[in-house]
């Protein structure tokens, strides 16, 4: 099986921008690519809206048709780490159940982009965390990080606990979210000098990103500005 699990250095930090553009990127390269965001919060049992679930987003901008109880076999409604809103919601979460959908997609697709919630360390049982997930699917990584202060240390941290679990990392990919400041614009460099790790490139900052943004204009601008030899470097 081929293909990566798009992890973070936390929350919010662009995995779905990612995500959705490495899969806009090896569609665009001919290539069977399935998706699956295996938990969510914060969203209704029908991921109603794209504005608000990742995997919807994902499905609908890429024209993605399998079932969503496979994408996205677990689905609560308390926005809070997945072993938090699943105490709150009452609701016992089935890992078999989603490595099974996981083992469904992979079946149909040669190639698989899993994004994951929040960061490494998040809860999905007491004793059972993302980066047991990452584990479990045995996809190599991919860590997306954002330019702000700070984000040296949670890249590093992030990647030391990776290396630690002995998990293959493909690389890093930076989220644009605005302007950059100096300051900013030298972080990849540096983060690749101090960890070592494959620099990717980076996601520029897309203006109004919705289900329909990907078009061939904007790939365009996304294969200029991310590594995609060096991503499937090894596939």
């Amino acid at each position: 099986m081929a293909g990566f699990f798009i992890t973070g250095t936390d929350t919010g930090v662009g995995k779905t921008v990612v995500t959705a553009c490495l899969l806009a990127l090896l569609r665009n390269r001919g290539l069977d690519v399935g998706v699956m965001k295996p938990l969510e919060t914060g969203v209704d049992a029908k991921c109603s809206s794209p504005a608000n679930s990742d995997a919807k987003f994902l499905m609908e901008s890429a024209a993605i048709e399998d079932d969503l109880t496979d994408v996205c076999p677990v689905r609560l409604k308390p926005a809070a780490s997945p072993y938090q809103a699943a105490m709150i919601a009452n609701q016992a979460i089935d890992i078999d159940k989603i490595l099974s959908a996981y083992q469904t997609l992979a079946n149909r697709h040669p190639w698989m982009l899993v994004e994951g919630i929040g960061g490494l360390l998040v809860p999905i049982h007491k004793d059972y965390l993302v980066v047991d997930l990452i584990r479990d699917i045995g996809l190599p990584v991919v860590l997306v990080c954002r330019y702000q202060l700070g984000t040296l240390n949670h890249s590093l941290l992030a990647l030391d606990h990776l290396k630690q679990k002995n998990l293959e990392v493909r690389g890093i990919i930076f989220n644009q979210t605005g302007d950059l400041d100096a300051v900013e614009t030298e972080q990849p460099a540096l983060l690749k000098e101090l960890s070592g790790t494959r620099l990717l490139g980076g996601v520029p900052f897309i203006e109004g990103l919705a289900t329909d943004s990907f078009t061939p204009e904007l790939l365009q601008v996304l294969e200029q500005s991310i590594d995609c030899t060096g991503l499937l470097a090894g596939q």
